[in-house]
C-alpha cells in the first residue's frame, strides 16, 4: 500500500454468482486486469460490460462514481485491482474496456499520473528504473532475489530476469 503513486494492488478472486455491491469511489484512477474468467462491470455512467481474462478495465472515478462488479460465468474471476493516485482531481468520471497484449508491453492508456505501465509475459531480461513490480504469475528474478506468484518488490534501476512463465506488472515513475 502507498508506494509512490500506487495506493493499492488487490489480487482477487470472485466466485461465480458473487459479486462487489454497488458503492463510491471519488478520485482515483482504478483498474481492473483481469487474469481468470469473466466480471460484469455496471456504473452510474451507464454502462454495463463485461471484462473476459486479457482485458483491462480501466476507471477513472473522477469527481464521483457508483460501480458494482459481479463474477460471471461458471469460473473463478481472478483479477488485480490497482489503485492510482492521480496528479488531477474533480473531473468528470470516464470507464474504458482495453484488450491487452500478452506479450510484455506498455498498457493500452494513460493514467492521470505521470506512471509507465507495462505487462505481460516476460520472456527475457528487462531493466527498469525507480518503480514496482508485481509478480501476477510464475517467477522472475530481482537483484539476486526470486519472486513468485503474488509478491511485489520495490525496484531501482535492476534488471528483472524471468524464470518460470514469468507473467508481471512494472509500473514506474
Amino acid at each position: 500500500m502507498n508506494y509512490g503513486p500506487i495506493k493499492v494492488i488487490n489480487d482477487d478472486t470472485q466466485q461465480p454468482g458473487g459479486f462487489v455491491p454497488n458503492h463510491e469511489h471519488k478520485n482515483y484512477d482504478i483498474i481492473s486486469y483481469v487474469v481468470e474468467g469473466e466480471l460484469e462491470h455496471t456504473d452510474s455512467l451507464g454502462n454495463v460490460s463485461r471484462a473476459r481474462a486479457g482485458q483491462i478495465q480501466r476507471m477513472w472515478a473522477g469527481s464521483s462514481i457508483w460501480h458494482t462488479e459481479a463474477c460471471v460465468g461458471d469460473t473463478p474471476a481472478r483479477y488485480l485491482q490497482i489503485w492510482i493516485t492521480p496528479n488531477e482531481t474533480n473531473t468528470l468520471a470516464e470507464y474504458q474496456l482495453y484488450d491487452r497484449s500478452a506479450e510484455f508491453a506498455p498498457l493500452p492508456f494513460q493514467v492521470k499520473q505521470d506512471i509507465t505501465i507495462r505487462a505481460g509475459m516476460l520472456t527475457e531480461p528487462v531493466t527498469t528504473k525507480n518503480g514496482y513490480v508485481y509478480v501476477v504469475d510464475g517467477s522472475c528474478e530481482i537483484a539476486g532475489h526470486t519472486l513468485t506468484i503474488g509478491d511485489g518488490a520495490e525496484v531501482d534501476t535492476d534488471k528483472i530476469s524471468p524464470l518460470d512463465k514469468c507473467h508481471i506488472i512494472l509500473f514506474e515513475f
